[in-house]
C-alpha cells in the first residue's frame, strides 16, 4: 500500500496529473470543433506543461535554496526528460507555431515575477491554458468562427472557476500583500464570483453551433468543487480530484 502511494504522489508532485488534465482540454477543444488531431501540438503541450507546472511550483524553493534534490530527484529525471521531449516536438512544428509557442513560454517564465499581482495572476492562467488548449490548434486561419470564439471564452471562463478551490486553499499560505480574491473579498464572495462566472459560461452554450451536454455536467460538477471547498481539504482534494475534472469532461464529451 505504502508503494502505491509513493508511486500515486509522484504522480501528482511530478506534474504528470496536471498535464494529463491540460491534454484533456486540448482534446475537448478537438471533439467540440472537430478538428484532426495533431501529434506534435498534442505532446509539447503535454511535455510542456510538465515543464512548465513544474518551474512555476519549485522556483521559489530553488530561489530561496530550499529544493530538496535528494528527495526529489525523480521529479527532476522526469522534467529534464520532458525539456528534450518539448525540444524536439518544437523542432517539428512550423514555425508561425514555434513563435506562438516561444510566446506563452515567456509567459511563463515571467508568471513568478507577475504573481505579486496576486489579483491578476488567476486571469493570466487562465489566458495561457485557454491559448494552449483552444487557440493553439486554431490560429494558423485566416480568420476565427462563431463557434471557436465562443469556446475560447468558455475555456477562459471555465479555468477560472476551476482556479477558485486552489486561490481559497492557497489564502492560508499565500503572502498578504499577494492581494489575491480571498484576501481582498474574503472566501464566501469569492466562492461567489466562482459559480457566478459559470453562468455566461452556461449562457454561451445555447449560441454554439451544436450544445453539449458535458458542459452542463461539468459546470455543475465545478460548482461543487467550489461549494465544498474548506481549509479542512486535503492536498489532494485540488491537486487530484479537482484536476481529474477535464479529464471527465473529456470522457463524458466522448461519450454523449
Amino acid at each position: 500500500m505504502k508503494f502505491f502511494k509513493i508511486i500515486f504522489d509522484f504522480y501528482i508532485q511530478s506534474s504528470l496529473h496536471v498535464a494529463f488534465a491540460i491534454f484533456a482540454l486540448l482534446h475537448v477543444t478537438e471533439v467540440s470543433l472537430e478538428l484532426t488531431g495533431n501529434r506534435n501540438l498534442e505532446c509539447i503541450i503535454f511535455f510542456g506543461t510538465i515543464v512548465g507546472y513544474n518551474f512555476l511550483k519549485y522556483f521559489e524553493a530553488f530561489q530561496k535554496g530550499n529544493y530538496d534534490f535528494k528527495k526529489n530527484h525523480y521529479v527532476i529525471g522526469l522534467t529534464f526528460l520532458s525539456i528534450i521531449a518539448v525540444i524536439f516536438f518544437f523542432l517539428q512544428l512550423k514555425s508561425e507555431t514555434q513563435i506562438f509557442f516561444i510566446k506563452i513560454g515567456l509567459l511563463v517564465a515571467l508568471y513568478p515575477f507577475l504573481r505579486k499581482f496576486g489579483f491578476w495572476k488567476l486571469f493570466l492562467v487562465s489566458f495561457c491554458v485557454t491559448a494552449i488548449t483552444v487557440y493553439a490548434p486554431i490560429f494558423q486561419q485566416v480568420s476565427l468562427s462563431n463557434n471557436e470564439k465562443i469556446i475560447l471564452l468558455q475555456r477562459f471562463l471555465i479555468v477560472i472557476s476551476l482556479m477558485i478551490p486552489f486561490e481559497i486553499l492557497d489564502s492560508q499560505t499565500d503572502n498578504e500583500t499577494l492581494k489575491t480574491l480571498p484576501q481582498r473579498f474574503g472566501i464566501l464572495k469569492t466562492k461567489w464570483f466562482g459559480i457566478l462566472i459559470l453562468l455566461p459560461f452556461i449562457v454561451l452554450e445555447f449560441f454554439k453551433e451544436k450544445i453539449e451536454i458535458s458542459t452542463f455536467v461539468i459546470a455543475i460538477i465545478t460548482a461543487l468543487f467550489i461549494v465544498f471547498t474548506t481549509f479542512k481539504r486535503d492536498k489532494y482534494y485540488t491537486s487530484f480530484w479537482l484536476e481529474s475534472v477535464p479529464i471527465l469532461w473529456w470522457m463524458v464529451l466522448v461519450n454523449t
